[in-house]
Formats: structure tokens, sequence, C-alpha cells
């Protein structure tokens, strides 16, 4: 059943997302803690079992057992339940999740937890509880240290968790070895936690972007895109510019907002103009053209029939599945949860009501190629106006070009500028 509800639900979260592991593994043997940042309510899980590739049990907020058909999932896959205050719950019962956890791991098992305590949607990671800590060291501890736990940090990033389509990186680091926490343990237990609990804080955050607030984010893509590095993967790079701005930030913290202001500035100038960073230095050959106006001709009259349709038979599922969004989160986190379930739940009845109609009226030859057919057209639908609207901002930036000369000559020398700026920063 734990193979059946993940192998399920990740299947849909492979088709919303488009993820993509950028490093690291975890380890094939032996007790393992995997710890990871929580900004994306139910999806997270989902997202770190398609590249754990290990069973692993989790421990989850009490009152989940109690949501009919989430509680009954959570139990199936055997999560653990932890108590916690802020759900007005008796944390003594906490006893019983210690004692199932340490028993989980004496038997080689793999277990997940989110060491924020919280599912959030802040720009940064948030202060870890130290229940992974306390779990690992007392695991440790009733083995005589002998039980070779290993915690693993693992880094998760959305670029826009509310859009489908968007994508998605997830990244493993290096594995913690308890056991050099095991003398301090034995000196005093709470330093050791302490200790351990920051080496697991700064183990995922080495994986994470942390800034100081969501504003900041557009500045940041925008300073990567400056700077047109190419020699990692953009998570890794944004992460990389994020952590040289608060060190500069800490530095000089006037220059900082001096460069913050300029970055503003210059993404306003940007916006006036309709143009991205890259169209400053566009070169608009005769051939360049001719084969963009080729490819998108070719893409509307062969792909536009099958995108509208597919996109106009799914139409009602999707309505439903934003409202149900819109009425029941609070909050942005919780939004990915209530869409991915609704998806979860409207988009296989439609494509079944969709089937189970082509079969009464068309029979069953013609079902069965609809229901196998019609889900990749839907994708293709949204990957095809996606695009579409790509193809019409180069068009807009195209045609405004002999008009814009001066502007972007202008443009290109305060990017250049801004450029020596940020790679004045200590870049890693």
């Amino acid at each position: 059943m734990h193979r059946l509800i993940f192998g399920f639900f990740g299947r849909l979260a492979d088709t919303f997302y488009r993820w993509e592991l950028l490093g690291g593994e975890v380890p094939a043997d032996g007790p393992l803690i995997l710890v990871a940042n929580h900004p994306n309510g139910l999806v997270d899980p989902l997202m770190v079992d398609r590249v754990a590739g290990r069973r692993f049990r989790m421990l989850a907020k009490a009152p989940i057992f109690s949501v009919p058909v989430l509680g009954w999932m959570a139990k199936q896959v055997g999560a653990i339940p932890v108590y916690r205050k802020l759900d007005g719950d008796d944390t003594r019962q906490n006893r019983d999740a210690f004692a199932a956890a340490h028993q989980a791991l004496a038997e080689g098992q793999v277990l997940f937890l989110f060491p924020e305590g919280i599912s959030h949607n802040e720009p940064q990671l948030q202060p870890l509880k130290s229940g992974a800590a306390r779990i690992a060291l007392g695991a440790e501890a009733a083995r005589g240290y002998g039980l070779g736990l290993r915690i693993v940090p693992v880094g998760i990033t959305y670029r826009d968790k509310t859009r489908f389509g968007s994508a998605a990186a997830i990244e493993i680091g290096a594995p913690i070895d308890v056991a050099a926490f095991a003398e301090d343990y034995q000196r005093d237990p709470w330093p050791a936690v302490e200790a351990l609990t920051a080496a697991i804080e700064g183990g995922v955050r080495r994986l994470t972007i942390n800034l100081d607030r969501w504003e900041d984010l557009p500045l940041v893509r925008l300073a990567e895109k400056i700077l047109g590095r190419r020699d990692a993967h953009v998570v890794k790079r944004l992460r990389a510019m994020a952590d040289a701005g608060r060190a500069r930030q800490q530095e000089d913290p006037e220059a900082f907002a001096a460069l913050r202001q300029r970055l503003a500035a210059f993404q306003l100038q940007l916006d006036e103009l309709g143009l991205e960073v890259n169209h400053l230095d566009a070169r608009y050959s005769p051939a360049a053209v001719v084969r963009f106006v080729l490819r998108n001709l070719l893409a509307v009259v062969i792909g536009l029939p099958l995108a509208v349709a597919a996109g106009l038979l799914y139409l009602p599922p999707r309505l439903l599945v934003r409202s149900a969004g819109r009425r029941w989160s609070e909050s942005e986190d919780v939004l990915v949860s209530v869409k991915f379930l609704a998806g979860a739940l409207l988009f296989p009845l439609w494509h079944a009501g969709i089937v189970l109609t082509a079969w009464t009226s068309f029979g069953g030859p013609w079902a069965a190629l609809l229901g196998v057919l019609l889900p990749f057209a839907y994708l293709y639908s949204r990957y095809f106006f996606l695009h579409r609207v790509r193809a019409l901002r180069e068009i807009r930036a195209f045609l405004a070009a002999p008009f814009q000369r001066e502007r972007r000559r202008r443009l290109r020398q305060l990017r250049d500028e801004l450029s020596a700026v940020l790679w004045g920063l200590r870049l890693s």
C-alpha cells in the first residue's frame, strides 16, 4: 500500500511540476533520517520520495490522522504521529512517537521529517525544532552509540509552486554522522542536541534559497540574468547570489541598499519597454527571423486546434480546482495542497466520464484510444500556450527594436555597470 499511494500521487506530482535532481544521493543502506525544508504542504514528501530510492516512514502532525482519507493514507504508509503544542495536543504523548522512531532506526529503516515543524510560505528557512536531533541522539544512545545513524539534509525549491508545469528542484546534501556528537551527548545532552540541530540547519540552509523578503527574489533573479552565468543549475546560481547578497548586506548595509535600488530601477526600465535582459543583445539576422516565423507558424497551424480542443475539454475540472483553491486555502502553501488534492480527485473522475461517454457513443476501441491519448493532449495544450506566450514576447521585442535603439544602448551600459558590481560580490 505504501508504494501504491506514493506511486499514484507521485505521478500526479510529476505532471504538476517539472522537477529535477540537482545532485547528491541518499545512502543505499543503514539507518537514516532525512530532513528537508517544507515550503509546499503535502507535495513535499512526494518530491522527496521521487529521489530517495528507499522507502521511508514519515513523522506527521497528529491532526492529519483524524482527517478523512488523508488520515487513512497516513496510517497505510506507516507515518508516526507527532503531538504539538500549537495543535493543542499533550506533548507527553510523543514518548510513543520517539519509541516508534527509535525502533524503526534500530531496524535500519529510514525516517523522514520536516525539522521546521510547519509548512510555510516564508522566503527563508524557519528556525528548526530539536526533534530530529533528539530522536537521532536518543536512538544512538539506546544502541550504545554503535547504530551508525546518519542524517541526510534535503533542499526543495519551487520556481512558482502554485503554477501548473512550474520547475522544481531537489538537492541532497552530505550526510551528518550522528556518532560525532555522542561524546558531548553523554557529557551533557542538551548542548549536544543544540549542536546537532545547528548542523542540521546548516545542512538544509546550504541547499535552499534564503531571502529576507519575497520582494528580493525578482531582484536576485534579475541579478543572475545580468551576470549571464551558465556554470551551474539556475537554482544553485540563485542560491549563490542570495547568499552573496546577504553577506554584502551584513558588511555594508548602505551599499547593499543602493545596489537593490539600482536593480529595481533597471527592472522598471525593462518593464516599461517590455524587454527581458537577453533582448538587449539580440541580433535579428534574416535567417534567424525566418526560422522563428516558420517554427511558430507550423506550431500554430498544427498544434493550435489540438491545444484548444484539449484545453476546452478539460476546462471544467480546471475551473473547479481553481475555485477549490480560492475557497479553502488560507495561505499559498495550503493553496497548493488543496489544488493538488482537488485535482487528484476531479481530473481522474472527469477523464473517466469522458471515456465512459465515448464508450457508450462510439464503442470500446475509440474509448480506449481517447483514454490513452487525451491526458497527453491536455499536457501538450499547457506546453503549447506557455511557449506561444514566450513567442509573443519575442515578437513584441523584435517589432519595437528599431524604435528603442538609444534606450537599449543606455540599458546595456547600465547592465554592464551592474554586472561589474555584482561580480564584485563573493559568489560561490
